[in-house]
C-alpha cells in the first residue's frame, strides 16, 4: 500500500498540533485535518494553561506564545443560600500557569506547525477511517488520505476510535440524556458539558486571578470558574452530563444566571459550549490500537484534584509523546505495534497524575459534594462566628451536630475525607 503521509492527525487542537510539531521535527511527513475554519474555533476550555508542557515542547519559542496573565492568586468561593465561604492564596512569584484565550493561542500554535512545513487542512470533516492492507484510509469531504498511522486528537467524542471499531458505536450522535443510560459506548457519568463566556471586564490587577466556584449551578452537579485576562474576564461552568437530565434550562441560560449571581457586568464578547471528558483512572478509554494513537480529550486526559483542573498541559504532552512514538514506530517498520506509546504514557506525569487524583475525582460524582458539605461548612462557620447570650458552643460539638443534621454518616464522612488526603 502506498502512503500519502507518514502520519495523519485528526484534530488541530492542542494535542494534534503538539503531535504535528514533534513528528515534523523528527522528520516525518504529516498532515493535520481540522474540522474548524481555523485552529481554536471549535475548542472550549476554562482558559488557564499550566505551561510546563508547552515549555518542554517549544523551548525558547515558548516566550513568543500569546499568553494572557500569569495566575498569581487562587480564590475558592463556596455558596449555599445567602451564605458564602471565600478564601485565597497569593504568590507574586508564581508563573506556573497563565490565563489564555484559546482562539488567539491555538491560531498561533497552529502557525508554529505550519512554519515547520506541516499542512493543516481546515474546514475538513473526517467521515470515516477504514483499514486497508497494513494501513488506514482516512476519508473526508476533501478527499481520502492513505497513511500507516493516525494520531487521534478529535476531542471527547473520539470519532476516530469509533470509526475503527475501538468503541462499538461508530455513528455517534448527541441524544437526550435519558436515552444514553446503559449505553456502554456513551455513559453520561463519563462526560461533562463545559459552557464559557468571555466578558468585556478588565481585571483589577496586572496579574491573573483564578476563581473556583461551587454552589451556583442551581443544583446541577458541577462547578464554576473565572479567570482574568489582560482586557477581559473568562467565566464558565463544567456540568455533569448525567445531572442535566430533566433540566429545562439551556446551557446559555444556566451560565447567564451564573454570571448574574456573580455580579459580573460587561459586554458578552464570546460564548461557547462543548462536551469534555470526566474519567477516573480506572475508567479511561483505550489509548492505542493497531495504527492508532489516542491523545488529549479523546483519551480522557482531564484531571481534577480539587485544587487544579488540568487538560491543556496533558493534551500538549500526550501529543508530544505521540509524535515521538510515531518516529519510533516508523523506525521499527511495524505500525501495528503501537504499545510503545502506552509505555511512554505510563512513564509520564499524565497517567501518574490521573491515578493520583482518581479518588478525589470520585467526590465530584456525588450529591454530598455539591449540597450537604457546602451547607455543613457554612453552618459550622456561622455558628462559630455568632455570639448570643447563650454559652459558646464547642467546635467539636458543632461539627458533630451539623454532620447529623445533614444526614451524613460518620463512616461516609471519613471515607470522603480520606479521598481528599
Amino acid at each position: 500500500m502506498d502512503y500519502d503521509v507518514d502520519v495523519a492527525i485528526v484534530g488541530g487542537g492542542l494535542a494534534g498540533i503538539s503531535a504535528a510539531i514533534t513528528a515534523a521535527k523528527n522528520g516525518l511527513s504529516v498532515i493535520v485535518l481540522e474540522r474548524g475554519e481555523r485552529s481554536g474555533s471549535k475548542n472550549v476550555s476554562g482558559g488557564r494553561m499550566y505551561v510546563h508542557s508547552l515549555k518542554k515542547l517549544l523551548g525558547d519559542r515558548f516566550k513568543d506564545a500569546p499568553l494572557e496573565l500569569p495566575i498569581k492568586k487562587e480564590t475558592f468561593e463556596i455558596y449555599t443560600g445567602n451564605k458564602k465561604i471565600n478564601f485565597s492564596f497569593e504568590n507574586q512569584d508564581s508563573e506556573n500557569s497563565y490565563s489564555i484565550l484559546r482562539s488567539k493561542f491555538d491560531a498561533w500554535f497552529a502557525s508554529e506547525a505550519e512554519n515547520l512545513g506541516v499542512p493543516v487542512s481546515y474546514s475538513t470533516l473526517v467521515s470515516g477511517i477504514d483499514r486497508e492492507e497494513s494501513g488506514l484510509t482516512v476519508r473526508s469531504d476533501r478527499g481520502d488520505i492513505k497513511t500507516p498511522l493516525v494520531i487521534e486528537s478529535d476531542g471527547a467524542a473520539a470519532f476516530a476510535s469509533r470509526y475503527l471499531g475501538i468503541k462499538k458505536e461508530k455513528k455517534f450522535k448527541m441524544q437526550p440524556v435519558k436515552n444514553l443510560h446503559g449505553n456502554p459506548d456513551f455513559m453520561p457519568e463519563q462526560f461533562m458539558v463545559g459552557v464559557k463566556e468571555i466578558v468585556d471586564k478588565k481585571p483589577e490587577y496586572d496579574y491573573g486571578e483564578a476563581k473556583t466556584i461551587l454552589g451556583l449551578s442551581d443544583g446541577i452537579k458541577g462547578g464554576g470558574f473565572s479567570y482574568t485576562n489582560k482586557e477581559t474576564t473568562s467565566i464558565g461552568l463544567t456540568l455533569k452530563l448525567d445531572s442535566l437530565e430533566g433540566n429545562k434550562e439551556k446551557a446559555f441560560e444556566i451560565i447567564e444566571d451564573f454570571r448574574d449571581k456573580l455580579g459580573i457586568e460587561g459586554k458578552l464578547l464570546e460564548y461557547s459550549a462543548h462536551m469534555i471528558p470526566f474519567y477516573r483512572f480506572d475508567t479511561l478509554p483505550q489509548r492505542y490500537a493497531e495504527n492508532l494513537l489516542v491523545t488529549g480529550d479523546a483519551a480522557g486526559f482531564l484531571i481534577n484534584d480539587g485544587f487544579t483542573i488540568r487538560g491543556m498541559d496533558n493534551a500538549i504532552e500526550s501529543g508530544r509523546l505521540a509524535g515521538e512514538a510515531a518516529k519510533k514506530i516508523k523506525d521499527s517498520g511495524d505500525y501495528s505495534d503501537t504499545f510503545i506509546y502506552e509505555q511512554m504514557l505510563e512513564d509520564s506525569f499524565i497517567l501518574k497524575d490521573m491515578q493520583a487524583s482518581s479518588r478525589i475525582s470520585s467526590l465530584f460524582g456525588n450529591e454530598r459534594t455539591f449540597d450537604a458539605y457546602p451547607k455543613m461548612m457554612a453552618n459550622i462557620l456561622e455558628r462559630m462566628f455568632t455570639v448570643t447570650e447563650n454559652p459558646r458552643e464547642n467546635i467539636k460539638n458543632v461539627m458533630m451536630d451539623e454532620v447529623k443534621k445533614n444526614n451524613i454518616g460518620y463512616y461516609t464522612l471519613l471515607q470522603d475525607m480520606l479521598k481528599v488526603i
